[in-house]
């Protein structure tokens, strides 16, 4: 039992010289005659490779995928006994492949925000920024909008820290009882700020918190310099241990084998999955971003709406609780994986499409609980991270957005800062999901993972958002 794109898209999701990945960190396949053929060739190419779903029995995880080029001869992949994915890699197409391409694969919008590049460190470009407080005593931050009292952008604990997103040139100062003990004007070349401890506090100047902090700037600096990015993870912190899936190129795909099938009104559909995540956005001109097709079945979207509605509330910003803010003005709430049957299996399914045993993925674990966000006419979430530096090397390391229900008019998921800050925004179909990574394989956040939720103009749009953290969750 499939939907009826089932077929469709796992044409699309084939490419050239289908093979398997012996490991996680699969390279790209070419071939000399791929790379000789016009782009026009190889998406033709595309549409003729076929990939089927065999009758196996649910003890085989079977997959059998036959190529039109390679006449008709079929491979057939067996998952593990554990019911761990069976990872595919598929080829090159010639380094040609552009947007147009990807959205002839029935994508309902994807394009670039911007005709031309810009330079990510120009003025009035956004940037992250650390705060630390060596005052003993809570402090209210606020951001500069020219008028007396600013806008509220929460409570920086005493010998506490946060970290927000901002934009060069703009300011941040500190109240305490009605006066101001700090003001900061934003950097792009400088990324972490520090509120002196009194001239008097000995015991604070001669910690180790503050001798850590001026050693993180000294090596934040170095790091910019060496590198040309801003470090914006907690420091130290190491390299990443999760799977990431690599993303070199522009329409380079990998095909997840997965046991895991979609659940329909009529009950759980018969065989596995082939589950393709193909590359929109890589780095270094901007953030690993891939389209997972078909994610979700129509009946496990509208299953998710159906509990939604149940949890959402006003949606909030910030860290330790949050606050309101105009920035985002969604309701949203929190799904347990334990609160159905359907959620349970879903969630085997992402552990398969992110290349992370799914047990992994619990709140006791490495993943939050499901997020469910409605956006309703003019709703939005502007742009930001969804990392953060609390004081620990635990970070969240990837985010897979589901798309529940589109509105009919708006509602795009953005990354301004993709395409060497041409900007791309996107808006896959119903049940499909956006796969991109917070953090770099170095450990450290990935900037360039900047994206928004643009403003809903009609209707009404729900996604998903499962995060995940890496070593583990805090």
């Amino acid at each position: 039992k499939k939907s009826s794109r089932s077929t469709r898209t796992r044409r699309e999701a084939a490419s050239i010289g289908v093979h398997r990945c012996h490991s996680t960190a699969a390279q790209p396949h070419s071939s000399n005659a791929a790379q000789r053929r016009p782009a026009s060739f190889q998406i033709e190419t595309m549409a003729r490779l076929l990939v089927l779903l065999t009758a196996a029995t649910r003890a085989a995880h079977a997959l059998e995928y036959c190529s039109a080029l390679n006449d008709g001869q079929c491979e057939t992949l067996r998952a593990h006994d554990t019911g761990a994915p069976v990872f595919l890699d598929t080829g090159s197409l010639g380094g040609e492949t552009t947007l147009d391409d990807l959205l002839d694969t029935g994508i309902k919008e994807l394009k670039y925000m911007k005709a031309h590049t810009s330079p990510r460190k120009a003025r009035g470009a956004s940037m992250g920024a650390k705060f630390r407080n060596f005052r003993r005593e809570t402090l209210d931050m606020r951001w500069d909008d020219g008028s007396k009292e600013g806008v509220y952008s929460g409570d920086l604990a005493g010998l506490g820290r946060t970290s927000t997103l901002s934009y060069d040139g703009h300011t941040f100062f500190f109240m305490l009882h009605g006066e101001e003990v700090a003001r900061f004007r934003m950097n792009s070349d400088e990324n972490v700020y520090i509120i002196e401890p009194l001239p008097d506090d000995h015991e604070v100047r001669n910690s180790d918190q503050y001798k850590a902090a001026l050693e993180e700037r000294t090596f934040m600096r170095d790091y910019a310099k060496r590198t040309g990015v801003p470090w914006l993870a907690f420091y130290p912190r190491p390299k990443p241990i999760l799977n990431m899936w690599p993303a070199e190129f522009l329409g380079q795909t990998h095909v997840v084998a997965s046991p895991h099938a979609y659940t329909h009104e009529e009950g759980i559909a018969e065989g596995d999955l082939a589950l393709s995540l193909q590359v929109v956005s890589h780095a270094p001109q901007g953030p690993r971003v891939f389209l997972v097709r078909e994610m979700l079945s129509q009946f496990e979207c509208d299953h998710i709406i159906e509990m939604g509605t149940k949890v959402i509330r006003e949606s909030m910003v910030g860290q330790g609780g949050g606050f309101k803010s105009k920035t985002r003005t969604s309701r949203n709430g929190w799904l347990r994986r334990s609160a159905s049957p359907t959620l349970e299996r879903i969630y085997k399914r992402f552990g398969d499409v992110l290349g992370i045993d799914h047990e992994l993925l619990s709140s006791n674990r490495n993943a939050e609980e499901l997020q469910v966000v409605r956006y309703q006419q003019s709703q939005e979430y502007a742009p930001h991270h969804d990392f953060g530096d609390d004081g620990t090397p635990e970070q969240r390391f990837l985010t897979l957005l589901l798309y529940i229900q589109l509105p009919d008019k708006g509602g795009a998921t953005s990354f301004p800062k993709a395409a060497d800050g041409r900007g791309l925004q996107v808006v896959p179909a119903r049940g499909d999901a956006v796969l991109f990574y917070s953090m770099l394989p170095d450990g450290n956040a990935d900037d360039l993972a900047l994206h928004a939720g643009m403003p809903i103009h009609e209707g009404e749009k729900w996604v998903c958002n499962l995060w995940v953290w890496d070593p583990v969750r805090k």
